[in-house]
């Protein structure tokens, strides 16, 4: 119940988010946070990750379907392992979800945070949730998980 809480809260911050960009940052394009440093500029995605596969709607929408059946699938099999690996699902499902609410109802991502020092594109709060999953979800892998033993067949 908590896991589902905290990720519906998510889902809601990036929500609430996009909702005031469309509202206060699409008519003015642009607004420096810190100079050179950093920006909030709308930017509508219609692509992936540095804006590849441009007008590929349905294959995200699919995509993204998928893999949340297979986290959620995941999640509902193992229940709660540890507070790393249940951060990491709860980051995923909900930057998944939050960038998926807009392919669905709005045709594209809408984004906002320019990192202005380095080459780098706009982004969004659902892709923070799942680029910090992902590396959650890395260092669970790499460090944390055991493989459960599998018993020995004794030779009678």
């Amino acid at each position: 119940m908590f896991f589902t809480l905290i990720t519906l809260f998510l889902i809601i911050c990036d929500q609430v988010s996009k909702l005031a960009v469309l509202k206060y940052l699409k008519p003015i394009g642009t607004t420096v946070v810190i100079k050179d440093i950093f920006s909030l500029t709308y930017v509508e995605n219609r692509g992936a990750a540095f804006g590849i596969l441009q007008n590929s709607r349905w294959i995200f929408i699919c995509a993204t379907i998928i893999i949340l059946a297979v986290l959620i699938v995941y999640k509902i099999k193992f229940g709660p392992q540890g507070k790393i690996i249940n951060t990491s699902l709860c980051l995923l499902i909900s930057g998944a979800i939050g960038n998926l609410i807009d392919r669905i109802f709005r045709g594209f991502v809408v984004d906002m945070l320019e990192v202005t020092f380095i080459e780098y594109p706009v982004f969004n709060v659902a892709d923070c949730f799942v680029v910090i999953g992902a590396v959650l979800l890395g260092i669970y892998i790499m460090f944390i998980y055991k493989e459960p033993e599998k018993e020995m067949k004794k030779n009678d």
